[in-house]
């Protein structure tokens, strides 16, 4: 008897020591964090407001436009898909500078081309200030005015143009 009880101690004792990977079930690895998207970058990119100091009257003539306020015809949703491509300036997505929108709408980069060595040039005294293109072409604004836009009625480059940010002369 002293035996069946010593067995039996033996087989409670040994039931009650379970392997460490069997007393509790082992969490699955963590699954990798998800990593925001890189920023945008937008080198080169001064904004309408870095125009400003030396283009006031076009950039008021601009700041007058639909150029001037095309995000705000985009819902939160499109202002996540391809179509903000079009709302914005400089890289074809949303560029955010702390809590500001720094590219929101079709500002003057988005036609001439990112003005930082325009700038630069300008304020060192050069003759011949930076690559800006001073008439956009006819494929950059169809680039965004075609028939993929659901804002689309047609449009006619040669009897627009003029009116993008008309200064008076």
């Amino acid at each position: 008897m002293r035996t069946h009880l010593a067995v039996h101690a033996m087989l409670v004792a040994a039931a009650m020591v379970v392997p460490a990977s069997a007393q509790e079930p082992t969490p699955p690895a963590p699954a990798a964090v998800a990593q925001a998207p890189a920023a945008p970058v937008a080198d080169g990119y001064v904004w309408a407001d870095g125009c400003k100091p030396c283009h006031g009257a076009i950039y008021e003539a601009w700041h007058e436009t639909k150029h001037a306020r095309t995000i705000a015809r985009l819902s939160a949703a499109d202002k996540e898909a391809a179509c903000v491509g079009c709302h914005v300036t400089g890289p074809k997505q949303v560029v955010m500078d702390g809590g500001t929108h720094v590219n929101a709408n079709v500002q003057c980069e988005g036609c001439h081309g990112p003005g930082k060595a325009h700038i630069e040039a300008a304020t060192s005294g050069s003759a011949k200030p930076g690559n800006v293109v001073a008439s956009p072409p006819q494929r950059l604004c169809e680039s965004c005015h075609n028939d993929r836009s659901p804002h689309y009625r047609g449009f006619f480059f040669t009897a627009l143009k003029g009116l993008v940010h008309k200064v008076p002369k």
